[in-house]
């Protein structure tokens, strides 16, 4: 009777570490669970309401949004395991194993309507080339972030420009510019569209005469200064970064007067404007 006395204690025992280690086991695969089910809820949310504001918008009716700016979930994982005398048996010397265990899941989610400042920075600033750039530079297709993104194509023509609408009514204008970028995605088929910002260097002259001791050391901070003996003259040089352009050939090879002109035309666009120059001689030029 001693020998299944000892038994069944260490049968409880066994369970106890039993209970720790499924304790132990279940607390990440709940985590992981719970994290990619609030992700996937939270984008379905995005979603639908992306769907019901495009059906506002088609019926002129005003568009509302919401975001959830937080989620707090605290998760409680108990066991409990122990041994209790039988009620029933000789003398009551058998134990009897007791196991028990909850989970408890208290998630507190933040929803905050969009509007005011931040409205108008997420939904009606247009998009600025960086983020163009940075995405064209992750392999996309530019074809499809063209027809995503961009309102309209202006096109020089006879030293003046030429305005083609991203919209489907526009049937002159919208044909131009599905054959446009049809063309330009067709050139980054065949790894020949380059996206380089256009590095230059700015030059100044300025008299020796004019320049004092403190002035001389603070242009050389930002500056490269050469001294002209001939004419008593500073030549200040400096390297800009310009605008990316978007080309059917590698801007390196401009010659400077060309980059100088492509820089001055670039510069007059706005922030939201994405440069292309195709040129002749190149892939995708004709």
């Amino acid at each position: 009777m001693r020998q299944r006395s000892t038994s069944f204690v260490q049968f409880t025992l066994a369970g106890v570490f039993c209970s720790l280690a499924v304790t132990g086991c279940l607390s990440p695969i709940t985590l992981n669970r719970a994290v990619t089910t609030y992700d996937q809820a939270v984008t379905d949310a995005v979603s639908k309401q992306l769907l019901i504001n495009i059906a506002r918008a088609h019926q002129h009716q005003p568009i509302h949004f919401t975001g959830v700016s937080n989620i707090a979930a605290t998760f409680d994982f108990r066991v409990s395991a122990g041994a209790t005398p039988a009620l029933t048996g000789e003398s009551s010397r058998a134990l009897v194993p007791i196991f028990g265990g909850s989970v408890a899941e208290n998630p507190t989610i933040s929803i905050v309507p969009i509007e005011g400042e931040e409205f108008t920075k997420r939904l009606l600033t247009p998009f600025q080339e960086t983020k163009f750039i940075l995405l064209l530079r992750q392999r996309y297709d530019i074809d499809l972030m063209l027809r995503l993104m961009t309102q309209e194509l202006r096109i020089r023509q006879n030293g003046q420009e030429v305005a083609y609408l991203n919209t489907p009514a526009d049937r002159t204008g919208y044909e131009m510019f599905r054959r446009v970028v049809t063309h330009l995605s067709t050139i980054q088929d065949r790894n020949q569209l380059h996206a380089e910002p256009l590095v230059y260097n700015r030059t100044w002259t300025i008299p020796a005469n004019s320049v004092t001791a403190e002035g001389f050391q603070s242009l050389q901070k930002e500056y490269l200064v050469t001294y002209n003996q001939k004419d008593n003259t500073y030549t200040l040089r400096k390297q800009i970064i310009g605008r990316t352009v978007i080309t059917n050939y590698d801007p390196d090879m401009l010659s400077p007067d060309e980059r100088a002109k492509l820089v001055d035309e670039t510069e007059e666009g706005h922030l939201n404007d994405v440069s292309f120059d195709i040129r002749p001689g190149h892939v995708g030029g004709e």
